[in-house]
């Protein structure tokens, strides 16, 4: 199985969710802080046009593909792959792998309510999940000191982020030199748990997949392209 797929110049990972857990295993009991974000179609269409998306998703150190219909776009993705992306297996491993290991967690959203709503949501499938602390960007005013602040002062062991994309990704870029802690968990506003398929979400992954699919092969033209005075070179050789 292809572990690795590029998809418009970003290396996306394509381990199946157990090898996936293997690597939070060494996260875990690292001294350094390690990044981990879920993928989206949306992510990577934006990433076209915003540098700074793009430069945290090609940096990241485990980027996990969180829809399938990714997987299909470039055409390998296995039985099991799409599975597992389909049902947001790795995200549940995760948090199951956090509460066994008794490792402390911190909320980082956009308000108040969408912290509450994703707390509480993980709380209900893994009841023992150590909460050590949120902070709602909604709170700060003019700069995000007091949201590092507040982070670092409760010292976790990983940040959980429900940021929408790509406010997430600028706010890790601007940041990530003041943050301390073992890992850093993007979600992009995803949610947790298992996926309901729906009409409304199964049109926008339609309409997100053609998007995606475009924007591939404009970047595969662009990369078969003349680099710049080639194409004058050949002419006079002729």
């Amino acid at each position: 199985m292809t572990e690795k797929i590029d998809i418009l110049g970003i290396r996306l990972d394509n381990y199946t969710v157990r090898e996936a857990v293997r690597r939070v295993d060494g996260y875990l009991n690292d001294h350094v802080m390690n990044t981990i974000e879920n993928i989206s179609m949306q992510m990577l269409i934006e990433s076209e046009s915003d540098p700074v998306l793009k430069e945290v998703m090609s940096a990241l150190d485990l980027a996990v593909i969180g829809e399938k219909e990714i997987l299909q776009a470039a055409g390998i993705g296995t039985m099991q792959r799409i599975r597992e992306t389909e049902e947001n297996d790795f995200s549940f491993e995760f948090f199951r792998k956090v509460e066994r290991s008794k490792k402390s967690l911190f909320f980082l959203g956009e308000t108040e309510e969408k912290i509450v709503a994703a707390r509480e949501t993980l709380l209900q499938m893994f009841p023992r999940l150590s909460v050590a602390g949120w902070y709602a960007l909604e709170h700060c005013k003019g700069d995000y000191e007091a949201a590092i602040n507040e982070m670092n002062a409760t010292t976790p062991d990983i940040i959980v982020s429900v940021l929408p994309s790509p406010t997430q990704e600028h706010f890790f870029w601007e940041h990530k030199g003041k943050i301390n802690t073992g890992i850093w968990y993007g979600t992009g506003g995803a949610g947790f748990g298992r996926r309901r398929p729906g009409v409304r979400n199964f049109l926008r992954n339609v309409m997100h997949l053609g998007k995606l699919k475009s924007s591939m092969v404009r970047y595969r033209e662009s990369r078969s392209l003349p680099e710049e005075g080639e194409e004058e070179e050949g002419r006079k050789d002729d």
